[in-house]
């Protein structure tokens, strides 16, 4: 199994990571306005999110807000 391919999944325990902070600040991003505002402050608060998850020690890989994102939208259609 390629480095890359293994870099496209998450495991059980990063998406629970994922999970626990996203709760920190899930009234931010969870947020229906589209103001520039609070746009600024949703990034902000992913770019956290991404700092605190990228420095965990059970993480495999490094990933970015863009990926965390699309992970966390992915988990709320469960």
């Amino acid at each position: 199994m390629s480095q890359k391919w293994r870099e496209k999944f998450f495991t059980e325990r990063e998406q629970i990571i994922l999970a626990s902070l996203v709760k920190d600040k899930g009234r931010c991003i969870e947020n229906k306005r589209t103001d520039g505002t609070t746009l600024q402050n949703k990034n902000r608060a992913w770019e956290e999110i991404t700092k605190r998850y990228n420095i965990q020690p059970e993480v495999m890989s490094k990933r970015t807000s863009q990926q965390l994102r699309k992970l966390w939208a992915n988990l709320k259609q469960k």
